[in-house]
C-alpha cells in the first residue's frame, strides 16, 4: 500500500468515456437501476454539480467507486465534470463509503445560513415541494424523492417558510411541526389570518365551538397517537378540509377523510381565495 501509485485528473466525463471505463471494469457489481436514474434525472435537470467527489479506479481497471455515476452519465447522454483516481489497491474497496454519513436537507439548508430548526425547514419544505409537484399521495414512490438540490432552489425562493416554521413550533407537541409547517405556509400565502388562527385554536382551543373545523383538527392531533407516527398525508387533507371550512364560516360536525374503500374521496383542494387586503 506504501507504494500504491495514483493518478488522478479532472475531466469531463463524456458518455463515450464512462462506456469505456465501464467496459474495462473487472467488479462487475449488481447496478440498482433506481439509483442510476435517479443520478440521471439529476444531471438532465441541471442540478448535478462538481463537488469533488472522485470516480474510483483500481491499479486493474475496475470501478471501486462511481459505477452509477457513470451509468448515469450514459443514460443521459450528457457530460459531467468530475475526478478520476487511478491505481487504488483492488483490497481497498471494502473501505469504502463505510463511514461517510449521508447528508440531509438540514445539513444543506445549515450552508445556506438557516440556524434554527434546521430538519423541521427541511421537511417542511420536502411536503410543499411535493405539492406543487401534485406527489403527496404517492410521496414514498422512489421517483417522487426530494433531493438536496431540490430543498436549496426551493429555499431560496420560498424563505419565509422559516417564520411558518416558528409558528408550527408553537404547536410542536401535538402535530408534526414540518407538516404543519407546510400547510400554515400554504395557507398564509393565501389568507394570513385564516392561518394565524389556525395555529391560535390548535395551541389553545378555549372558548372555541366544538363545531369549529379547527377545533375538528385539534381533536384530531390529540387524539392519542404519536405525531410522529400518524399518517401525514392524512393529516395534510384534513388541515386542508378544516382550512376550506374556517374560510368560508362554515361549522362541521365529524372532520374525515377517506381514501379508499368504495367511498373514497379524492384529495382534498386547497380552497382559500387570497385575501388581498394582507400580505403573506
Amino acid at each position: 500500500m506504501a507504494n500504491m501509485k495514483l493518478d488522478g485528473e479532472r475531466v469531463l466525463l463524456t458518455p463515450d468515456m464512462a462506456t469505456s471505463l465501464l467496459e474495462h471494469n473487472q467488479l462487475n457489481r449488481p447496478v440498482k437501476d433506481q439509483h442510476v436514474k435517479r443520478i440521471a434525472d439529476q444531471i438532465v435537470r441541471g442540478k448535478w454539480r462538481f463537488n469533488g467527489d472522485t470516480i474510483k479506479v483500481s491499479d486493474d481497471g475496475g470501478i471501486l467507486d462511481g459505477q452509477h455515476r457513470l451509468w448515469a452519465v450514459i443514460e443521459s447522454k450528457t457530460p459531467v465534470e468530475t475526478i478520476i483516481i487511478r491505481g487504488i489497491a483492488r483490497e481497498a474497496y471494502a473501505t469504502i463509503d463505510t463511514v461517510r454519513a449521508p447528508r440531509s436537507g438540514g445539513d444543506t439548508l445549515s450552508l445556506l445560513g438557516v440556524a434554527r430548526h434546521r430538519n423541521i425547514v427541511s421537511g417542511a419544505l420536502s411536503w410543499y415541494i411535493r405539492y406543487r409537484r401534485g406527489v403527496l399521495e404517492t410521496y414514498r414512490a422512489p421517483q417522487n424523492r426530494v433531493e438536496n438540490s431540490d430543498i436549496e432552489t426551493a429555499f431560496d425562493q420560498n424563505r419565509n417558510i422559516v417564520k411558518a416554521v416558528e409558528q408550527a413550533m408553537r404547536v410542536r407537541r401535538l402535530a408534526n411541526p414540518s407538516v404543519l409547517s407546510f400547510v400554515y405556509y400554504v395557507a398564509a400565502n393565501r389568507n394570513p389570518a385564516l392561518a394565524a388562527r389556525m395555529i391560535a385554536v390548535l395551541e389553545n382551543p378555549a372558548g372555541v365551538s366544538v363545531n369549529d373545523a379547527f377545533f375538528l383538527l385539534r381533536s384530531h392531533f390529540a387524539s392519542g397517537y404519536d405525531p410522529k407516527k400518524r399518517d401525514p398525508v392524512q393529516s395534510i387533507a384534513l388541515a386542508f378540509k378544516a382550512l376550506n371550512a374556517a374560510h368560508i364560516g362554515a361549522e362541521m360536525k365529524r372532520l374525515t377523510w377517506q381514501s379508499q374503500g368504495q367511498n373514497a374521496e379524492a384529495f382534498p383542494k386547497l380552497n382559500i381565495i387570497p385575501d388581498k387586503a394582507e400580505a403573506a
